[in-house]
């Protein structure tokens, strides 16, 4: 599941900063480059005259080159395997859609791989949400092991937020995992694989093989996509989120621009986005755009190829990207939206697959697609700046650019591990799950039936897809399909901290207050002792850990703990039903050496509630509970007992209950690994074989 929306971007100006250089600099330069034509005029006469000694010299440096490059490929090792592990990660496939469907005969390749091999529901995480759940099922381990809890993480020191999927220093990416996957393990023993889009691979892993980042990828300003959206509209001061919105003024030409990486100049107080204008004329009915030479046209309802952008940075720095706009409307107003700006694959700003140009080689092969880690915009939906036509429009476009990709490489997979992960379902259950629950408050009985249906569609879509892959596959090889976690609506959203603030946990700076504003601004923290970020995280305001903390370590944390617990599964809502399932205190789901990062407590929602868009930053709203108005309806951010994901596989497995903790030991198990050296990588799943 790529979950976010909101989340997308925390701070509009957050992301990547890039320091221009300046005249002065520039100067000081053309006299290195002169002292350097100096030295290497002198080198050159040295070469002229003694050419003999020279050439003997080369020779040997050659001879050495030659020698070592030799030792370091036979060091390699030979792999023995000579089968096939395909994998396909098919997010948010539910067991309550997927078993009736199948007993309809409407998926008739997932009903084959069931009766050939196993079919069985899979155990998610612990929370199940798509960042965790994937990066346990490619480590084989639990967030105590590998370090991702949630999309949002949160700095004791300071309190300040961040998302956990990508981290940038000085302009270059840092992994975020804490330990090895799977394909790290199989490329040590010289074992192919083919990783495409798997969650939290930015920045790619070297491995033997390729790999295509996922989940995790930015856009060009840095952030997890924002769109844009220009509009003639009067000025509205109605909160965006996700993007940005540009009120102009509506003549025969609209002069407008795009926003891209911020820079920092010499001299300048504060860094500032670049920019790159461009103009929107009207012309009888449509548009046309004139962007850094470019021209193209738009009508209304119209989508438009990809437009390549190019913005300066510096001197010698330029970030190229790709994106899309659609025209929503021209009269009586002129509304044009513009996708997230993505990285170009032919020549991304920041390393987006292994080897550097895989991305590019593939770009020449199906043409220019969606790098962003999580390119549907599902935001700009709730924003209502697109449309549910124009959305699926978008899906359809990145699913066909990921089943490109995918055949291509299955067209010349002969032997190793290829993996590929397909997003679309779980976006279009969060999408159009209010088509399908009667008591979701935006269920509407007389909807197009295309929309009540859409869900299916695209489990019939996801069988498809399965149906060209197990033509691929022999009896000899190993074929895995599995979904993360399931899905459930999501009809009422609970503001966590508004909870703790009600009973006395949380206490702002203003007693007056009615609410305090997102990212923990209004927290009197020498007065808090808990609080809640992310889609369920409650914190205890820690002495010692956090920087204002006043709960005691020991006997006092766990007594605060237990207390929390005990009051939020006695919480009913209006209507009598508990809001939460369980509370989960973090020593019972968490374990390994970064468990000190762990939230004190994870709430497993009832059915039907989830952490409000405004608890994920740290908000804390008047209410307790409200109907959930958003058209984003379907959610899995609840206890995972009751959401849980799907397995099959082409072969028989030995474990009643599977987690997908268990998917990364199969795959060391089935491609050769002793069970000494998979013993000694300390999993917490275990082989199904």
């Amino acid at each position: 599941m790529p979950t976010m929306a909101l989340v997308y971007y925390i701070d509009p100006g957050a992301g990547i900063t890039v320091t221009a250089v300046g005249g002065g600099i520039l100067a000081m330069l053309g006299g290195f480059f002169g002292f350097l034509l100096l030295f290497f005029k002198n080198i050159f006469k040295f070469f002229k005259s003694n050419k003999r000694i020279v050439i003997i010299l080369l020779s040997l440096m050659i001879l050495a080159g030659i020698y070592l490059t030799a030792r370091k490929y036979m060091k390699k090792p030979k792999s023995q395997f000579q089968n096939k592990v395909i994998i396909l990660g098919f997010d948010a496939l539910s067991p309550q859609i997927i078993e009736p469907l199948m007993a309809e005969g409407k998926l008739p390749n997932f009903a084959k791989l069931k009766q050939a091999g196993t079919y069985t529901h899979l155990n998610t995480t612990n929370p199940p949400q798509s960042p965790v759940a994937w990066t346990g099922f490619a480590t084989g381990k639990n967030p105590g092991k590998n370090g991702i809890y949630d999309f949002i993480t949160r700095n004791p020191d300071d309190y300040s937020l961040s998302l956990s999927l990508s981290e940038i220093k000085d302009t270059e990416p840092q992994p975020v995992k804490k330990t090895a996957s799977f394909w790290n393990y199989t490329s040590d023993k010289g074992i192919n694989n083919v990783i495409l889009n798997a969650p939290v691979t930015f920045p790619p892993d070297k491995i033997k093989g390729k790999m295509l980042s996922g989940m995790g990828v930015p856009d060009i300003l840095g952030t997890e996509g924002t769109f844009s959206f220009y509009t003639t509209k009067p000025k509205q001061k109605n909160k965006v989120t996700g993007g940005k919105v540009f009120y102009l003024q509506k003549t025969s030409q609209i002069k407008a621009n795009l926003l891209g990486p911020r820079v920092a100049r010499v001299g300048h107080k504060s860094a500032e986005n670049s920019k790159i204008p461009f103009t929107i004329s009207l012309n009888q009915g449509h548009v046309d755009i004139k962007l850094q030479n470019n021209r193209f046209s738009l009508a209304p309802k119209q989508w438009s190829d990809w437009q390549e952008v190019a913005f300066k940075l510096g001197p010698f720095k330029k970030a190229k990207g790709i994106l899309r706009f659609y025209l929503v409307s021209t009269n009586p107003r002129v509304q044009l939206y513009a996708s997230p700006i993505n990285l170009d694959p032919r020549d991304p700003f920041f390393p987006i697959s292994y080897p550097k140009n895989y991305s590019r080689q593939l770009t020449d092969k199906i043409g220019l697609f969606h790098t962003q880690g999580m390119p549907m915009d599902t935001w700009a939906v709730n924003e209502k700046r697109l449309d549910e036509i124009a959305f699926l429009e978008q899906v359809n476009q990145i699913d066909k650019e990921r089943q490109d990709i995918l055949n291509l490489e299955l067209k010349q997979f002969t032997n190793g591990i290829l993996f590929a992960y397909f997003e679309s379902p779980d976006i279009i259950q969060h999408m159009f799950w209010r088509y399908t629950d009667p008591q979701h408050p935006l269920y509407e009985p007389d909807a197009p039936k295309k929309y009540k249906t859409k869900i299916q569609d695209w489990y019939v879509k996801m069988d498809q897809i399965l149906g060209r892959v197990l033509k691929q596959a022999s009896d000899q090889d190993l074929l895995i399909v599995l979904s993360d976690h399931g899905m459930d609506s999501f009809r009422r959203s609970v503001h966590l901290n508004s909870w703790l603030r009600t009973n006395g946990y949380l206490i702002l700076r203003d007693s007056n207050q009615s609410s305090g504003k997102e990212l923990l601004e209004d927290i009197n923290w020498q007065k808090t002792k808990a609080y809640s970020i992310g889609f369920g995280a409650i914190y205890l305001n820690q002495k010692g850990r956090e920087g204002k903390g006043i709960v005691k370590p020991g006997k006092e944390t766990q007594t605060l703990k237990q207390e929390i617990s005990q009051k939020l599964l006695k919480w009913q809502d209006t209507n009598g039903q508990p809001v939460v399932n369980k509370v989960y205190k973090s020593e019972d789901i968490f374990w390994g050496d970064y468990v000190h990062e762990a939230p004190d407590l994870y709430l497993g929602f009832n059915s039907g509630y989830r952490a409000s868009w405004q608890t994920v930053l740290g908000t804390v709203p008047g209410k307790l509970i409200e109907d959930n108005l958003k058209k984003w309806s379907g959610t899995h951010l609840i206890d995972p007992q009751l959401v849980s994901g799907v397995l099959f596989t082409n072969k028989k497995i030995v474990k009643q209950s599977p987690s997908i903790l268990d998917i990364a030991p199969t795959i060391l198990d089935f491609t050769g690994f002793s069970k000494q050296e998979i013993k000694q990588i300390d999993f917490d799943g275990q082989s199904l074989l």
